[in-house]
């Protein structure tokens, strides 16, 4: 993949040169590279199998996500794209990104047209002022559906012709409008422009809705994989009940749902619960729950109560940070058989495991990549109590 923003966009990592220009690794050796840096993380635990990083399927157009700034860019008033690298000031008016689908490159030049014709500045993150200030893509990597978020100043004109040019590509569309100062590609004014207002995807047997703001692994045929580790394991652990803390939309605990007797999902994202309790009726999931509410307030519920004497296994996936030291400390109070920590920076899981080994077998350790070209990657790290 040839790329002209390569070294420059802060959309890839790029650490080797190809005819003198930068470039990302050979991805062979980036894989080699995270999976090294996973068991350098974990050097000081005791890990009864090391299984080998599992590949995307595609190093290429994975992303089902993206959040476009929009932004001046020196003596231009309209720039569309990702962040250059190290500069959240600076964008990189895109004509091309490897990470997405050729569609929604399309969508970005035809957005570009559409507002240097209706003379709208993008955003100055500096003076606050400017029009335009992010454009957010979703896409149903296996349904073909895509939506769309723009985010305003203020409601811009020429709204008929943005949705003539875009409805083509979009399934259905969003207008936020904020005037707030803090730099983030949402906001809770938000108008239906057409469509239905959500995405459908599928992965395995498992339809999902997903609407703007809600969670959703970023690459859609990697997650299918990573389920499919957690699908085997569940299998193995014999039914009774499974929390999953950090739930989002439901993924992971609508996959696992058949093969224990009750799942419940918990997720402080009001609307990441609403779609997951859809999912769950849409695919006929009776044995499912989901609850609104920080995992910290609901670990603290759970010790002596009838799901604690349930609760047959648990998994967590936390943000990058990994998990509050409160919730860890509810975590080991609630003291579940099994654990399944989903993780997505080793570091933050070696911390983790250092109050959790001591009470735990770590049975298995296996990297997945879900972010081909960047330094992150998935590790899904299995746990039997001692």
């Amino acid at each position: 993949m040839n790329c002209v923003h390569f070294g420059i966009c802060g959309g890839c990592v790029c650490t080797t040169y190809e005819d003198g220009h930068k470039a990302p690794l050979p991805y062979a050796q980036e894989l080699e590279q995270k999976e090294t840096r996973v068991k350098t993380s974990l050097a000081g635990f005791t890990v009864e199998d090391w299984r080998p990083i599992v590949a995307s399927p595609e190093e290429w157009t994975y992303r089902n996500k993206m959040e476009f700034a929009i932004g001046e860019l020196r003596e231009m008033p309209f720039s569309i794209g990702m962040r250059e690298t190290g500069r959240f000031d600076r964008i990189v008016d895109l004509q091309t990104c490897g990470l997405m689908s050729p569609e929604a490159v399309q969508i970005v030049h035809l957005l570009r047209a559409w507002a240097k014709e209706q003379k709208l500045p993008g955003y100055n993150r500096f003076s606050h002022q400017g029009e335009l200030r992010y454009l957010v893509l979703r896409e149903g990597k296996n349904t073909g559906q895509r939506l769309g978020v723009l985010i305003a100043r203020t409601p811009p004109p020429g709204m008929d012709d943005f949705q003539k040019r875009l409805e083509p590509l979009l399934t259905t569309a969003w207008l936020g409008i904020t005037d707030a100062r803090g730099d983030v590609a949402r906001t809770k004014d938000m108008t239906l422009l057409w469509g239905s207002g959500t995405l459908e995807e599928k992965l395995g047997p498992i339809n999902y809705r997903i609407s703007p703001y809600s969670f959703f692994q970023t690459n859609t045929h990697a997650t299918e994989r990573l389920y499919g580790l957690l699908t085997d394991w569940a299998k193995t652990v014999g039914g009774g009940a499974l929390l999953d803390l950090y739930c989002g939309s439901g993924g992971i605990t609508l996959s696992l749902a058949a093969d224990f007797d009750r799942v419940i999902g918990v997720d402080t994202n009001t609307e990441a619960i609403e779609d997951a309790r859809f999912n769950a009726a849409q695919n006929n999931l009776m044995n499912t729950e989901f609850v609104s509410e920080d995992a910290l307030k609901f670990l603290a519920k759970l010790p002596g109560s009838k799901m604690s004497v349930q609760l047959s296994a648990l998994i967590v996936d936390p943000p990058r940070p990994g998990l509050h030291p409160k919730a860890l400390h509810g975590l080991v109070e609630l003291n579940p058989p099994r654990l399944a920590y989903v993780s997505c920076n080793p570091e933050s899981l070696a911390r983790d495991l250092q109050a959790l080994a001591p009470l735990y077998h770590i049975r298995s350790v296996q990297p997945v990549d879900l972010f081909p070209h960047t330094a992150h990657v998935e590790t899904v790290c299995l746990m039997e109590h001692r």
